[in-house]
């Protein structure tokens, strides 16, 4: 990833300073202001920067933070010890959301190194992959049962897990261009998935 300048984050109970980011003091173990300078969701959750995760492991680490977040621990604390516990719980939510994401986790990575990806006035070129969500949106409004689609939820799945493998391969190598196509695959295929867990018999 890109360096940036970094900003040390100050204990304001110990005055102790580190250049990377965590919900408590390493040295007193107080709570540490709001101030997130420029951590990553990888830095939020403290796991190596990268596009391939161990969904597990990323689990694991939200739960043991959200463990240390709990409300119910802090409830003799001060109003501002309080308030940055509760804006910690938010950030920690959205970093383990868009990180369990194969989608928002594309997107997130490719923006981290300054791509611009999945915006507006970006369009998908990709016919076949048109023509093929069309395809598969008829047999969702075709599908009658739940069986129906369960079988297309576990094709969808399929193909979802080959391309962010593909996409994880390319951007092994920082092949933005040839990733971009892939991440727009992803994300019809991530709204058809929506639409199928959506669906409920007519």
């Amino acid at each position: 990833l890109a360096a940036a300048a970094v900003q040390p984050h100050v204990c304001q109970n110990c005055n102790a300073s580190s250049e990377t980011f965590a919900f408590f003091c390493r040295s007193c173990g107080a709570v540490m202001d709001a101030d997130y300078g420029i951590a990553t969701h990888f830095d939020v959750l403290g796991l190596e920067p990268r596009y391939a995760l161990d969904l597990d492991g990323v689990d694991k680490a939200y739960k043991d933070l959200q463990k240390q977040l709990h409300p119910d621990r802090h409830a003799q604390a001060g109003e501002r010890d309080k308030a940055a516990v509760e804006a910690h719980a938010a950030r920690l939510n959205e970093a383990v959301a868009t990180l369990r994401s194969p989608l928002r986790r594309a997107g997130y990575w490719m923006e981290l190194h300054g791509v611009r990806i999945l915006e507006d006035d970006q369009r998908m070129q990709d016919a076949e992959m048109m023509m093929e969500v069309m395809e598969v949106s008829e047999q969702i409004e075709d599908a009658s049962t739940q069986v129906e689609i369960d079988e297309l939820v576990r094709h969808n799945n399929e193909k979802i897990a080959g391309v962010e493998a593909s996409v994880a391969e390319l951007f092994s190598r920082e092949d933005w261009a040839a990733a971009r196509p892939l991440v727009e695959k992803l994300q019809m295929l991530t709204r058809l998935g929506e639409r199928m867990n959506e669906w409920t018999p007519s």
